[in-house]
């Protein structure tokens, strides 16, 4: 277990989820078709830059590649309930 790794998979993790709940904070007063477009075209491009910053990090800085995955991972999906439960969470506040 490196530590300098697991920073990295957690920082990588957080911009993702940083970037998804700005997409889902703009796109959700504008429209279902636009948040969808948003949301889902946002997750693809996300995964996108993900899988380039795990190749830019993993082959240009040395790190522990395991402990690395298993950090990106483990706030990659903490983060994804995360949005799930905002998105609820609006969705209860605009219903009236």
């Amino acid at each position: 277990m490196n530590w300098d790794s697991i920073a990295a998979g957690l920082a990588v993790a957080g911009v993702n989820g940083a970037l998804a709940l700005a997409a889902i904070r703009w796109g959700w007063g504008k429209g279902m078709q636009t948040f969808i477009i948003a949301f889902f075209g946002g997750m693809i491009a996300r995964l996108i830059a993900v899988a380039v910053l795990s190749v830019v990090v993993l082959r240009w800085a040395d790190i522990h590649a395991e402990s690395y995955f298993v950090a990106l991972v483990a706030a990659y999906l903490l983060f994804l309930a995360f949005e799930i439960f905002y998105v609820l969470k609006l969705q209860g506040r605009s219903k009236p």
